[in-house]
């Protein structure tokens, strides 16, 4: 089960949805220095105590992050940074 789960609608093609993710991710990863791979259209994304898909579709894209023990204490501040991120990105 996952510690944040984060769900967006939205009007994009699934191709530009895509091209959205991937800036988000880029962001992460500059941020949390996480590395991350495609496959298919589920961006799967690792660090040392983070595990998380991103799965996007042509209506919506859906955010799952497991938390390793000592980020679960900042749990919910990056629930709030990942909720206005996908808020603004896919508005």
């Amino acid at each position: 089960m996952s510690d944040i789960h984060a769900h967006r609608t939205h009007n994009l093609s699934l191709d530009d949805a895509k091209k959205v993710a991937q800036k988000l991710v880029d962001q992460l990863e500059k941020e949390f220095q996480l590395e991350s791979r495609w496959v298919g259209n589920t961006l799967n994304f690792t660090r040392s105590g983070v595990k998380g898909t991103l799965d996007v579709t042509d209506k919506d894209v859906t955010l799952d992050i497991s938390l390793g023990f000592m980020l679960k204490a900042f749990k919910s501040k990056i629930q709030s940074e990942i909720d206005k991120n996908l808020s603004s990105m896919f508005a």
